[in-house]
C-alpha cells in the first residue's frame, strides 16, 4: 500500500491534483478555500464546489485525474492518497 499526503495551492487557474494512476485511489480532500474540483473542463462555474472547511472522501478509478481551481484567490487544499500497489 502506498500512501501520500500533500498541501496544494490552488489558484484561479484549474491546477492537477490528482494525477493518473494505473490503479484505483482513495482520495480524502479537507479545503483551506472555496475550490472547484472536476475532471480537466473544471471551471469555477461548473466543478464542484469544496467550500473552506469542508471534506469529502472520493475514489477515483484507474486513468481518472481530478483537477481543482480556485474561486477568487490563492487556496490550499490537503489531499490525502492511499492506493494498493
Amino acid at each position: 500500500m502506498t500512501i501520500k499526503a500533500n498541501k496544494i495551492s490552488v489558484g484561479t487557474t484549474k491546477k492537477e491534483l490528482i494525477a493518473v494512476d494505473n490503479v484505483s485511489r482513495d482520495v480524502a480532500l479537507h479545503s483551506k478555500g472555496a475550490i472547484h474540483i472536476g475532471g480537466s473542463d473544471v471551471t469555477t462555474t461548473d466543478g464542484y464546489l469544496i467550500d473552506n472547511g469542508d471534506k469529502l472522501i472520493l475514489k477515483l478509478a484507474e486513468g481518472e485525474v481530478l483537477w481543482g481551481v480556485a474561486t477568487s484567490a490563492t487556496s490550499d487544499i490537503y489531499v490525502f492518497v492511499s492506493k494498493i500497489d
